[in-house]
């Protein structure tokens, strides 16, 4: 792999990821494809079977992502035992269950067993990496390494609370890119971070627009993927918008329109809140359209896409590189 760097490599040679759920398989997938010695530890045995299935299942889209010379399926081991996870691990990624108070006592655990130079980054969808080091006696060490779902295929990790542990993050964040990630950090904390914020922006104009009658779940995911998606993948939407300005000495004049846009009501109204009966409609309603053939299709679809995407991006990166 082109993005590895084989000095973080030698630093970093043995992940631990505690939590074989989703996140936890995809973690995993994700590190043996950049050659590293993977132990997943879960407290149930069952989780062993689905793990190795996973990544089976996953090994056709890492080998078109690209596998180190030195990565292998063989190179993946599970454990119930915390600490045989533990021993021996340069790297900590947590993917346990999204409970608070369940993960702050994880961590403290976690922390008891480690060498203080080892960085434990968690999978968290949402909360702040100050609370959750509540527990540990080496805070420090401890911050949010959130990825997108599939870890091994969606390339982006936020990495939050590095403001309070700047040397752990600068350490997960050459970790991370030497494994093929896209890192961003947060300059501080906030609540769901960058991308998760963003996505229930757009994720709540969907429920209104849909509950408004504007147009059926199917339509509106349509409009997004072949309209505004399509660009944010390859610049963001403030890039895009700076290309709205047919010069750009007219971009102030162009922002002001966006701001009248704005004012005007172009986004769902402050008072809208989903409610439960709405969400069940909605679920009842993706479940019979997207969800009619299960998951399998969808799961192909998203795999081959987005590393296709992805291949063209860093194409395009590298023919552009000065």
């Amino acid at each position: 792999m082109d993005e590895r760097s084989p000095e973080n490599a030698g630093r970093i040679a043995r992940v631990a990821c505690i939590g074989g759920g989703l996140i936890g398989a995809g973690w995993a997938a994700h590190f043996l494809r950049a050659g590293l010695d993977v132990v997943v530890c879960d407290p149930a045995k069952e989780r062993e079977s689905y793990l190795r299935r996973f990544v089976a299942e996953a090994m056709p889209t890492l080998s078109k992502l690209g596998l180190a010379h030195d990565s292998s399926p063989d190179r993946l081991h599970f454990t119930l035992d915390l600490e045989a996870a533990l021993a021996g691990s340069d790297f900590v990624q947590e993917s346990a269950t999204e409970d608070r108070d369940a993960k702050i006592e994880l961590l403290g655990r976690i922390d008891a067993h480690l060498p203080a130079e080892v960085v434990i980054a968690s999978s968290s969808s949402g909360f702040l990496a100050e609370d959750l080091r509540r527990k540990a006696h080496r805070p420090e060490r401890i911050i949010i390494g959130h990825p997108f779902n599939p870890p091994f295929l969606v390339p982006l990790v936020e990495i939050a609370g590095g403001d309070k542990a700047p040397l752990a993050a600068a350490r997960a964040d050459a970790f991370y890119r030497s494994t093929g990630c896209e890192v961003v950090q947060l300059e501080r904390e906030i609540d769901g971070y960058i991308g998760n914020r963003i996505q229930f922006a757009v994720f709540k104009e969907l429920l209104y627009l849909w509950s408004q009658g504007v147009a059926d779940i199917a339509t509106i995911d349509r409009a997004v993927k072949a309209g505004p998606a399509i660009r944010w993948a390859v610049m963001g939407p403030s890039a895009v918008f700076f290309l709205g300005a047919r010069d750009p000495s007219l971009y102030r004049d162009f922002v002001s329109l966006l701001l009248h846009e704005l004012e005007s009501g172009y986004t769902a109204p402050a008072e809208f809140a989903p409610g439960a009966e709405l969400m069940a409609r909605y679920a009842d309603e993706v479940t019979a359209t997207f969800g009619a053939q299960g998951q399998r299709s969808l799961q192909a679809l998203r795999d081959e896409g987005v590393a296709g995407i992805r291949e063209v991006l860093s194409r395009i990166d590298r023919d552009t590189r000065p």
